[in-house]
């Protein structure tokens, strides 16, 4: 890395990752594929130059350049963008350079969900998809920290209550645990799911001490 390339953001899980010696670029480029991937397909369709290849092909050519640049994440720490906002920017310039170098396998576009809303911009829909993003991931992650903590049945209240709506007396036939024990059940995941969802924000570019103002906008621009 460049000699004080990083700002004071160097904290951060990615900038802890970078430091580090080993396998943490890997662990770095996986994160922001498995989180931005899909995200940064939507946007695509989205734009004008969707016709330049399948989405799915040319979002991993883009990560194939990019992520294996040596200052590409020094760069974004620099720059106070969130990593999505960095990763659009970075996009952009690949779509021209494919473009210029007549890199591409020229397809017909065809109508797509993301399309049907014509009012929506790209970043918009970039936004949209983040948010969607975001939350699988760390739904994924609080499942797995819930496993490892024996907290399992926790879990599994967490989602039978917020995300299929089963109230707390049915729950506690379920389980065969009272009402107000289920309760505390989905709220211990609850908040570790806030936690993860937290820190994966901060890992976006978010600061710590704005994360709530950062949900509540992504809350707004998604339409929730």
């Amino acid at each position: 890395m460049r000699p004080n390339a990083f700002p004071t953001t160097c904290h951060t899980w990615i900038g802890d990752r970078l430091r580090s010696a080993g396998e943490g670029r890997g662990e770095v480029n996986q994160h922001v594929m498995s989180v931005y991937a899909w995200p940064l397909t939507v946007y695509f369709r989205g734009t004008r130059d969707r016709w330049l290849g399948e989405p799915d092909e040319i979002v991993q050519g883009f990560f194939a350049d990019r992520l294996a640049r040596e200052h590409f994440f020094a760069d974004w720490l620099q720059s106070g963008l969130p990593l999505r906002r960095w990763l659009m920017n970075a996009f952009c310039f690949y779509l021209n350079e494919v473009k210029r170098t007549g890199k591409r396998n020229r397809v017909e576009p065809g109508p797509t969900d993301e399309q049907a809303d014509s009012s929506a911009t790209p970043e918009e829909m970039l936004d949209r998809a983040f948010v969607v993003s975001i939350v699988r991931k760390a739904l994924q992650q609080t499942h797995e920290r819930c496993a490892v903590q024996g907290l399992e049945h926790h879990w599994r209240v967490f989602v039978r209550h917020h995300y299929q709506s089963a109230g707390y007396q049915q729950i506690s036939k379920e389980f065969g645990v009272d009402a107000p024990r289920a309760a505390v059940m989905a709220r211990t995941a609850a908040r570790k799911f806030r936690e993860v969802l937290r820190d994966l924000l901060v890992r976006d570019g978010a600061a710590p001490d704005h994360v709530d103002n950062e949900i509540q906008t992504l809350l707004e621009v998604s339409g929730a």
